[in-house]
């Protein structure tokens, strides 16, 4: 339900998660370009090492994604909203976090990348908390649902 503060009670959750020291969590607002660096290419922000092996991972990674050789050398704000939600939600797969925070993680998603983001995040091995309006994403990820209603918040059953 539009309106019913889910951003809000995950923005919550997320600063509580993120302070925690027992876990490594990852923070994906719906604003997530914030967090991005706009003036570097996909390969380098990704990139922690510069080595040669994990810059050739890093290209494997985007091409799976469906990036061209093109996309993967241009600055990332020349890339479409959902191709600079793939290099987030990349980084963040790539990271030691093992909680995922996702608001609205698909909301830019062509119809070609929707199933390769929606598997990348069914296989992430941890946990992943997610608010979203996507039937597809949420039959294909989700394991539990909960509502947030005027009432509050409830679990529903899985259709």
């Amino acid at each position: 339900m539009n309106g019913a503060g889910k951003t809000t009670l995950l923005r919550k959750m997320a600063q509580d998660l993120l302070n925690r020291t027992d876990i490594r969590a990852e923070y994906m607002p719906q604003n997530y370009e914030d967090l991005l660096d706009l003036n570097m290419t996909p390969v380098d922000f990704l990139d922690k090492t510069g080595e040669k092996e994990e810059r050739t991972k890093i290209r494997t990674y985007l091409g799976s994604l469906k990036y061209t050789a093109d996309e993967m050398d241009h600055p990332i704000r020349e890339l479409s909203g959902g191709q600079k939600a793939k290099v987030l939600l990349l980084k963040m797969s790539m990271s030691e976090a093992n909680v995922l925070i996702l608001d609205e993680p698909t909301r830019n998603f062509s119809p070609l990348s929707g199933p390769v983001i929606r598997k990348m995040i069914q296989e992430f091995p941890g946990a992943v908390i997610s608010i979203s309006h996507d039937r597809k994403y949420i039959k294909e990820v989700c394991e539990k649902i909960y509502e947030l209603t005027v009432d509050g918040l409830k679990q529903r059953e899985m259709e």
